[in-house]
């Protein structure tokens, strides 16, 4: 993961850098990388200093609250994703895809974050 992280932290700084035509956004994009690789970074760097602590870094609580977490967000990801399907077939709004896939992609985020945060108190 250290590695993929820099790999799309460099890709992000060339996408900034050098702005292809064939990119729509080229500074969301690059910055979107960048984020991407920087937070894989800090997560592996954490990941790797907890086991050289010694401290058990994953265990099957762990995945049993990410399973459930994921099932919730997979659940209001459908419903989302129902209705806009339906909004959209029914009414004749020239939607473009980026703004609408940018706010599925930040609801999916949050909601898997809020919901392993929850089931993390709760188990």
């Amino acid at each position: 993961m250290l590695a993929l992280g820099g790999f799309l932290a460099v890709i992000g700084t060339a996408i900034y850098i050098f702005e292809p035509g064939w990119i729509i956004n080229p500074i969301g994009s690059g910055g979107a990388f960048i984020g991407a690789g920087i937070a894989l970074i800090v997560i592996s760097i954490r990941s790797i200093r907890l086991k050289n602590k010694g401290t058990v870094v994953e265990d099957e609580r762990i995945y049993y609250i990410s399973e459930k977490a994921s099932h919730k967000t997979l659940i209001i990801l459908i419903i989302l994703e129902g209705v806009l399907m339906a909004f959209l077939g029914v009414t004749e709004f020239d939607i473009q895809a980026y703004p609408i896939v940018s706010l599925l992609f930040v609801i999916t985020t949050i909601s898997y974050v809020g919901y392993y945060y929850w089931y993390k108190r709760q188990m």
